[in-house]
């Protein structure tokens, strides 16, 4: 089976033609056609494939698409597909006579080979039976998006210069008449490429016709000159000047004397570079206008991102990709912005040693920094040059280094983002996807143990933060020692202690390159980056880093930003900074010896106390009488309360968890108080059950029997909403006997409330109206008149649920009322709730049904979800009981969908409960059944009352 690509795409097998009749799988084997024998990763086949808009199903339809190509290989072939999967993507393996692109690629080395060797009979051949293979435009029939529209224009960029090749060896072989001929034709099609003009004069001259010779340089100077405005290179220049004088080196020399700036100083492209498609694409992309023969501007691209993430490796991988375009030198020069030992080059320096490389003597540099800037560019003048200003410290160095002239690309590297550099494509690198990192892990191990180890392979990656060169270490080091298993080395890793002195082999370690990035910081800078290494967090914003340093936020913030310039810090959204793991690491191991982390931390701790204390008195006023610390950050309102609290809350609980681990017993106390009306809104039970055991067992510690106290009545209210009853009542009783203990008769009456909501919830109405009346006792004595509002919900509950509904009424007006003079607005949303549920049990239908819909809203509005869940199923009892089944369904379904993201199972054994009621009034008991089913295992396993209820429907 044959493949062509340097034309229409073919695949020919046994002399007939293969047809490939779906677009998509046409881009498929083209894209694995251009890398032939090389694995092409999934997400670069789903870019070049469908652009950069892909469809949500891309990598299933990518599946579909390798599977039916692969069919179709093998079945035309009538042997095993050469389509193979492989991890993270696919090869197409094939011979090089079986692919006009290997077989072109082959020719063109043997010829280039005789042509240096002084074979030019040899080289016409070759390089004759490379261009045969050429049927027109590389994949003209196929829509390739990205890096594979690039790859395409790329080769027929290099078919231009194997031409060219190929008449300098003609030109050689003294084959003049037809060498004439076909320059003649090409000047007309690519009237700004010089090389063929000076072929062209070259051949003229030799052909004893130096007027023509001269009258075709005058014709290229007129149409560089109305194109570009700008003169001859130098290479023609010379060659016309020879030409004037009857040079007799023109018909000894075989072809003019090669450009001075005709230099590559690239290092070698890295043998394992791996990855990075989508960047490679879009700069390929960004430098598009370079791929034509009138280029209107010089071009710059820039790559910044943090020590380690590749920016290097992937400036010299796409100067070797763009090296055919830009034949008259590829220069690269370090410009030491963060050099162990050497200072950063001044311009001036750096254009001193580009000067040089571009062939100027060195008594020919002035000595002014302008003066060379503008030689600089002179030099570079119709030239297409590309140069790699590598490591450039700000773009105040790299300004005077760019060539400006039209048809050259300046590559700029830097860990700073160089804003200040006009018209330059921007870069920011970031860490590699999971896919790349394991593929760049597997190309370095060499053998088989990533494969082995998948899980060990994620792990380690995600230790290494995805972060290249920590990738490169790692995987040298299993290289380097064959008898470790990926899991010993994640298993190093894991001490956060010691993983930076892990990450370290022969003359390469992480610290080494954070350390140069951290020195060239000023004494501010140095000081906020140590400090947030001691941030608990995922993220920070401005407020919480100025309460670390101590100072002004308008300052803290400008520093924030000059760290996120330098990519110490990265920027996940606005106005929030965090840091990559491994420079979190290497910050922490800095400010270990800071004489100022107690003091920092006491000011973060207190500031997210104080903050979350004023963002829940917002939500919930009682929150006002639990607090002990000073008002913090101004809200516009609630909303802005409840999204603060909804942004810091990893936060929040990160800092609790720390303040109770290293001796700030305190602030997990006011935390653990001021969080846990708001997590157990948000149905965040895990997190609270963490939160306030840390509460409690700090309390124990630093003897605070009031603050343990508070956390097991917090606890015994996550186990309520947890619909563990047993346990709820456990953890209330406790908090119960401490409060009485202590004379707490706030903390003894919120515990015989909370004990009352359990007990109600266990059917054992009698203990908890008992409870709930000496709740509101203690609480009419304090004169608790928010305590109240909660006590006189709880009876309206107990009321209902015992088939007294008018009683219910009674508390729970009276609790509304309440609540209009607190502004408790969970307390208010509950008790809409009930009161709508009593009058539902009265058949006051429309009145309950307006209940329901205002308890849903106030629910809504301060994001109480179980209430929500609540309403939502009492408008279902509500619409069943008015003969509306269908909108029933319509409620109990959005009931049952909230319940069980929230894990709230007494409002899911509802939602079911109901779902089969409305089912069974549209006449569908098929279908109820399930749903009473569901219920009844839910009522069951929390020993509600209500199971007895739903056996007896079951039963008849």
């Amino acid at each position: 089976m044959e493949f062509r690509v340097l034309g229409p795409l073919e695949i020919c097998s046994d002399g007939r033609t293969v047809p490939v009749r779906s677009g998509s799988q046409r881009a498929l084997l083209a894209a694995l056609l251009l890398s032939a024998n090389q694995v092409v990763a999934a997400d670069r086949l789903i870019e070049i494939i469908w652009g950069s808009a892909p469809p949500n199903s891309a990598e299933a339809n990518l599946r579909t698409h390798v599977s039916a190509l692969r069919r179709l290989l093998q079945a035309s072939g009538g042997g095993p597909s050469p389509l193979l999967t492989r991890p993270g993507g696919y090869l197409v393996q094939v011979e090089p006579d079986d692919l006009d692109l290997l077989a072109f690629d082959a020719l063109v080395r043997e010829g280039r080979r005789a042509l240096r060797e002084d074979q030019p009979a040899t080289a016409v051949r070759r390089l004759s039976r490379a261009l045969a293979l050429w049927r027109g435009r590389p994949l003209e029939d196929v829509v390739l998006h990205g890096d594979g529209d690039a790859e395409a224009a790329r080769l027929a960029e290099v078919r231009l210069g194997v031409v060219e090749d190929r008449l300098r060896a003609k030109l050689l072989s003294g084959d003049l008449a037809d060498v004439v001929g076909e320059l003649s034709g090409l000047v007309v099609e690519h009237p700004l490429r010089e090389p063929l003009w000076a072929l062209l004069m070259l051949a003229l001259q030799r052909s004893g016709r130096q007027a023509d010779a001269l009258a075709a340089y005058d014709q290229v100077r007129r149409v560089l000159a109305d194109e570009l405005g700008a003169d001859p290179g130098p290479e023609l220049r010379r060659l016309h000047q020879q030409i004037l004088t009857g040079d007799p080196a023109l018909t000894a020399a075989p072809e003019p004397p090669p450009s001075p700036a005709a230099r590559c100083d690239l290092p070698g492209d890295l043998s394992d570079f791996t990855g990075r498609r989508r960047e490679v694409g879009r700069v390929l992309a960004d430098l598009a206008p370079a791929r034509g023969d009138a280029p209107s501007a010089m071009l710059i691209s820039a790559i910044d991102g943090m020590g380690g993430v590749g920016k290097t490796a992937l400036a010299v991988h796409l100067a070797h990709r763009l090296a055919d375009r830009y034949p008259d030198g590829r220069l690269l020069i370090d410009l030491q912005a963060h050099h162990p030992v050497k200072a950063p080059l001044s311009p001036s320096d750096a254009l001193e040693k580009l000067l040089r490389a571009a062939g100027v003597r060195g008594e020919q540099i002035p000595p002014s920094e302008e003066d060379r800037a503008a030689l600089w560019r002179a030099t570079l003048t119709t030239t297409r040059t590309l140069v790699v200003l590598d490591n450039a410290t700000d773009s105040a160095q790299i300004r005077p280094l760019l060539p400006g002239a039209p048809g050259c690309l300046a590559l700029v590297t830097s860990r700073r983002r160089l804003g200040g550099v006009d018209g330059a494509q921007h870069l920011s690198l970031d860490v590699l996807p999971r896919a790349e990192a394991a593929a760049l892990l597997e190309q370095i191990v060499d053998d088989a143990r990533p494969s082995r180890e998948p899980d060990a392979v994620t792990e380690l990656l995600a230790l290494c933060g995805h972060l290249p060169l920590a990738i490169r270490i790692a995987g040298s080091r299993l290289r380097n020692r064959t008898t470790w298993t990926v899991a010993h080395l994640t298993d190093r890793l894991r001490d956060t202690r010691r993983r930076l002195t892990e990450l370290r082999a022969e003359d390469r370690e992480i610290t080494a390159v954070f350390s140069l990035s951290y020195q060239c910081l000023t004494a501010p800078q140095q000081r906020l980056f140590r400090l947030l290494g001691l941030h608990p967090g995922p993220d920070i914003d401005a407020e919480a880093a100025a309460a670390l340093t101590g100072w002004p936020r308008s300052t803290t913030e400008d520093l924030l930003e000059d760290l996120l310039d330098v990519n110490l810090l990265q920027q996940p959204q606005q106005g929030r900074y965090r840091f990559h793991d491994l420079v979190r690491a290497y910050a922490a191991d800095l400010v270990a010896e800071d004489p100022d982390t107690t003091a920092a931390l006491t000011r973060l701790f207190d500031h997210y106390r104080d903050t979350t204390a004023t963002a829940a008195a917002l939500l919930a006023p009682a929150e006002r009488e639990q607090r002990s610390s000073e008002p913090g950050a101004s809200f516009t309102g609630p909303d802005h309360a409840l999204a603060w609290l909804d942004t810091e809350r990893a936060n929040l609980l990160a800092a609790a968890a720390h303040a109770a681990d290293h001796g700030w017993p305190g602030h997990v106390r006011d935390l653990s108080g001021a969080l846990a009306r708001y997590l157990n809104a948000r149905a965040r039970h895990t997190e609270a059950l963490a939160l306030h055991t840390a509460a409690w067992s700090a309390a124990r510690r630093h003897d605070d029997p009031v603050g343990a106290g508070h956390a097991l009545h917090d606890l015994g209210r996550v186990y309520f909403f947890l619909a563990r009853y047993d346990e709820a009542v456990q953890h209330l009783e406790l908090a119960l006997h401490i409060a009485r203990r202590v004379a707490d008769r706030t903390g003894e009456s919120h515990a015989l409330n909370g004990l009352g909501y359990a007990l109600w919830r266990l059917g054992r109405h009698d203990e908890a109206l008992t409870h709930l009346a000496r709740a509101c006792d203690i609480a009419e004595a304090l004169d608790d008149q928010i305590g109240l509002g909660y006590m006189t919900c709880a009876l309206g509950g107990v009321h209902n649920d015992a088939g007294r509904p008018a009683d219910a009424l009674v508390h729970l007006e009276r609790c509304v009322a309440l609540t209009d003079k607190t502004g408790d607005q969970f307390t208010r949303g509950n008790a809409l709730g009930l009161l709508a549920q009593a009058h539902d049990h009265l058949g006051h239908h429309t009145t309950a049904r307006n209940h329901y819909r205002e308890a849903l809203a106030t629910s809504r509005a301060i994001g109480e979800r179980a209430a929500q869940a609540f309403a939502l199923n009492g408008l279902g009892e509500t619409a069943t009981a008015t003969d509306s089944p269908t909108a029933a369904l319509t409620h109990h379904q959005a009931a049952l969908s909230l319940a069980t993201e929230i894990n709230d199972r007494h409002e899911q054994a509802r939602a079911h409960h109901g779902l089969g009621n409305a089912y069974q009034a549209l006449g569908r008991r098929q279908e109820a059944r399930p749903h009473w089913y569901e219920a009844l295992t839910l009522y069951t396993d929390r020993g509600a009352a209500e199971a007895a209820r739903i056996a007896h429907i079951l039963a008849t």
